[in-house]
């Protein structure tokens, strides 16, 4: 099942506060390491432990059951088409960049961000307005994420997790050439 996000604006208390991790990412830069944070604008938690604002308000994500859930994961698809959702997720990836000084960020779980189908079956999903499997809302989402970035962060890293031809099969090479076809700056070639 992996993980899912609870705090958009802070690092687990877990490991410290905001200004123990600010810390240690410091300390990482004078040591000439680079701090890269995977994170997860893919899908939300909908448990009663997620933040309310994200479970409360039906506009983070999808009315329709054929685009609302990641069946695999128990998580909420974000709905990309909404500017609360692109506003939202774009100030969070701002903010760790700002505030904590990362270097880059690893957006995980993008193939099933950009295919409508992924892990579901014929039936489960709704195709885009040209027919296609293509999640063109998360895609223009995707591409605005990465020219706000790169806008106001010249030469952060942003990179891409969830591309696994085993699991998903030739899709992967699309995820890859969609990801390349989006994003500008500096990219790690996993």
């Amino acid at each position: 099942m992996g993980y899912q996000v609870i705090g958009y604006f802070a690092p687990t208390s877990r490991f410290g506060t905001p200004e123990d991790f600010m810390y240690f990412v410091d300390q990482c830069h004078l040591n000439g390491i680079g701090v890269i944070l995977d994170w997860v604008p893919a899908h939300f938690r909908k448990t009663l432990m997620a933040s309310p604002v994200l479970t409360a308000h039906p506009c983070m994500r999808h009315e329709d059951p054929r685009k609302r859930e990641q069946m695999d994961w128990g998580t909420l698809i974000f709905n990309y088409g909404r500017n609360e959702v692109s506003n939202f997720l774009i100030s969070n990836a701002l903010f760790w960049l700002k505030k904590y000084h990362i270097d880059g960020l690893r957006v995980d779980a993008v193939a099933s961000m950009i295919y409508l189908d992924y892990s579901r079956e014929p039936g489960e999903w709704i195709p885009n307005i040209y027919g296609g499997n293509e999640n063109l809302e998360a895609i223009a989402f995707i591409k605005r994420f990465n020219e706000v970035v790169h806008q106001y962060n010249p030469g952060v890293l942003t990179d891409r997790r969830g591309v696994n031809r085993m699991a998903y099969g030739n899709q992967s090479r699309h995820t890859l050439e969609a990801w390349a076809s989006v994003s500008s700056g500096p990219r790690m070639d996993a």
